[in-house]
């Protein structure tokens, strides 16, 4: 029994000889255990430099020289000075977000050509000018110019647009904050407008109302005028009927005294003839006893022609009566035409026209008794010559007097014709008028007709106007005393000028930079740490008698474990009490930090074993597709396509989003997600490192170190 124990513990000693053979070769070699010291600080280098040189450098703005050149030559508004650039000026000066400066323009382009200044900006001579073009109707912008050497420091000039933006929208607040104080202003000035133009409103208001009460007025008397109007062209019609009337009568007295005319102008003829007969009578009366027979025929003829005169005369007198009163008849049956002077000398001339026909008659009826008692005292002509004679005398005077009046009666039956052709003219103008003039009355008829229905929309309209002119001046009211409301103070201006507030919500507190971008400083420094710690910790060798795969590589995590949680220890807690980071929960961050070294360590412990030297710059060239494609400083969306297609994959990107995740005080459940990735990659990793020792066990004598070796390393 006792020998089988004793066989059991040499066993077991054998068995575990390969990692005591590994810590008795640290144990005996003070530079290892120095070594060792040095690796543990490797991550610390990396991650805490890195993260504390990035800690804030956004808090540091202030001690960065910037170089401000005014050249604004001022401006005038409104009749008061402006002088934005110097305003400007003072504001910089006043605050803290740079260092400013302030300088002429030579000094400051050799300033940043000498790197004295980061940044400079000029503010050119017309800046306040421009300024003042705000409420034209054609405004330019006021402009500000930045110049930054990006070729010697490229974030400067990023720093610089940032700046130059924020500067931008100062001063464009501003001169809206100034704009807004004058539009305010205008407004209060607009306020009396509207007031004014209320109470002209109302003015306005009452003025329609009797517009209205005209307007009413108005539209009853064009009814009447579209009666009166429809009255009068019925008269005038009728008016038209008597004047065509009127012109057909004095066309047919113009004929007559046309033909009266003609008949005394042969009775003037034959009067002529019969004083030339008197007067031969008188002539030959010496002769007359001579010719009593001859005379006594005469007489008879005589006789019978003086009867017929007697009856021509009287048709004479008779006609030109008639037509006398005829004219005065048509002058009392027109009233209106009493006073027309054609037809009062027509009147005239037909009543002397009648007058000298009754004396025409009278001559000619003494000349027809002269003939009968001729005749009669034909019996005694013989015995009265000498009474002939004188007889015939009378006879030659009285036909002279005859021919006198008949001449008169011709010269009025002239006369007569001449004023009737004038009755006839003016008939038929007076018919020609009368047409035109109900042709007028017509179209004033129809035009009354229509301005009386216009008058009725013209009322209604008014009325409109009048209840719109009411509205108008109670809108115009209250308009007035809601621009007397707006009394435009600063806070007022201020909001014009910034309408838009901007509220930031943060999922996750992240104070500054350093503490975003710790999850990849950190990823860095723990992943260098282990791929320097396979230079100085043997990796591939065997401290003893390697009796299986298991202990040769649980001889090596003897090693390479405590160095590894070290690292991540020590760096976490420089980074949590040395540099500041504000850490929800410390446990778990040591937990995240630990498991993302240990996976590191399983990845880079394979390539090493695997491949020593070689396996080393895989490792690199791993930390560098890592470092590219892990989203830790850009979001993946902004890496090229095949970059974003090899994130996923990487180890890196999920020790990133753990750490950050951490920090950001999510979910336990979020953070186990991304180690139980990290964890499936260790385990990966060191199953197959414990394979490839597995696989060399067999032929392990190859990989022992002798203890000559050993003290040769050592």
């Amino acid at each position: 029994m006792n020998n089988v124990l004793g066989n059991k513990r040499k066993s077991a000693a054998r068995e575990s000889g390969v990692v005591r053979g590994e810590l008795r070769r640290l144990r005996g070699s003070r530079m290892a255990m120095l070594s060792i010291v040095g690796l543990i600080v490797i991550p610390l280098l990396y991650s805490g430099m890195l993260i504390g040189a990035f800690w804030d450098p956004y808090g540091r703005l202030g001690d960065m020289p910037v170089a401000v050149v005014n050249e604004d030559q001022g401006a005038e508004m409104d009749g008061k000075a402006l002088h934005v650039g110097d305003d400007l000026v003072r504001e910089l000066q006043e605050n803290d977000d740079f260092d400013w400066q302030v300088a002429d323009r030579d000094q400051a382009m050799q300033g940043l050509e000498d790197h004295k200044y980061s940044l400079v900006f000029v503010i050119p001579d017309n800046f306040s000018e421009k300024t003042t073009t705000l409420a034209d109707e054609s405004p330019e912008a006021a402009q500000l110019s930045y110049y930054v050497d990006d070729g010697y420091n490229y974030l400067t000039s990023t720093i610089g647009a940032k700046a130059a933006e924020s500067l931008k929208e100062k001063v464009s607040a501003e001169v809206t904050k100034a704009y807004a104080e004058t539009v305010f202003a205008a407004i209060g000035n607009a306020a009396s407008g509207f007031g004014d133009a209320a109470d002209g409103a109302e003015k306005l208001a009452d003025g329609a109302k009797a517009a209205e009460d005209g307007a009413q007025q108005l539209r009853d008397n064009l009814a009447k005028l579209t009666g009166g109007a429809e009255s009068l062209e019925q008269g005038v019609a009728k008016l038209a009927s008597g004047s065509e009337q009127l012109a057909s009568g004095a066309g047919a007295a113009a004929k007559g005294s046309e033909s009266l005319a003609g008949g005394l102008g042969a009775l003037v003829s034959g009067a002529g003839e019969l004083q030339a007969g008197a007067e031969q009578a008188a002539t030959a009366a010496a002769s007359v006893a001579g010719g009593a027979e001859k005379l006594a025929a005469s007489g008879k003829e005589l006789a019978s022609g003086a009867a017929s005169a007697v009856q021509g005369s009287e048709q004479v007198a008779s006609g030109a009566g008639d037509l006398a009163a005829g004219l005065k008849q048509y002058a009392a049956a027109h009233a209106e035409l009493a006073d027309d002077p054609a037809l009062q000398r027509l009147l005239a001339a037909a009543e002397a026209v009648a007058s000298g026909a009754g004396q025409a008659r009278d001559g000619v009826a003494a000349v027809a008794s002269g003939a009968q008692e001729l005749s009669a005292g034909q019996a005694s002509l013989a015995a009265g010559a000498e009474q002939l004679a004188g007889g015939a005398d009378s006879l030659a005077s009285g036909a002279g007097t005859l021919g006198g009046k008949l001449a008169e009666a011709k010269a009025g039956a002239d006369s007569l014709s001449a004023g009737m052709q004038q009755v006839l003219s003016g008939a038929e103008s007076l018919r020609s008028g009368l047409k035109q003039a109900g042709s007028g009355l017509l179209t004033v008829s129809e035009g009354s007709s229509s301005l009386s229905a216009g008058s009725e929309k013209l009322t209604e309209g008014i009325s409109q106007l009048a209840g719109g002119s009411t509205e108008l001046a109670g809108k115009l009211g209250e308009a007035s005393q809601e621009a007397s409301s707006l009394g435009g103070n600063d806070r007022q201006a201020a909001m014009f000028a910034e309408p838009v507030s901007l509220a930031e919500s943060k999922l996750a507190d992240i104070p500054n930079y350093g503490t975003g971008m710790a999850p990849y400083f950190l990823s860095l420094g723990l992943y260098v740490g282990v791929l320097m710690s396979t230079v100085i910790l043997p990796l591939r060798d065997a401290a003893g008698k390697v009796r299986s795969g298991w202990r040769w590589y649980l001889s090596k995590l003897v090693l390479f474990v405590p160095v590894v949680l070290l690292q991540a220890a020590l760096v976490d807690a420089v980074l949590i009490w040395g540099i500041g980071l504000e850490v929800p929960s410390v446990p778990l961050f040591y937990a995240i930090s630990a498991a993302i070294g240990l996976t590191f360590m399983t990845i880079v412990q394979f390539f090493v074993t695997l491949a020593d030297t070689v396996g080393r710059f895989l490792a690199v060239v791993l930390l560098t597709l890592q470092l590219a494609s892990s989203e830790g400083t850009y979001p993946a969306v902004m890496l090229p396509d095949w970059l974003q297609a090899i994130g996923d994959w990487m180890p890196m990107t999920h020790a990133i989003k753990a750490l950050r995740l951490a920090l950001a005080g999510s979910s336990a459940l979020q953070i186990a997600q991304q180690l139980l990735l990290l964890a499936v990659y260790a385990a990966v990793f060191a199953a197959a490192t414990w394979l490839l020792f597995k696989a060399r066990s067999g032929r392990a004598d190859k990989y022992t170190i002798r203890p000559v070796e050993a003290a040769a390393q050592a």
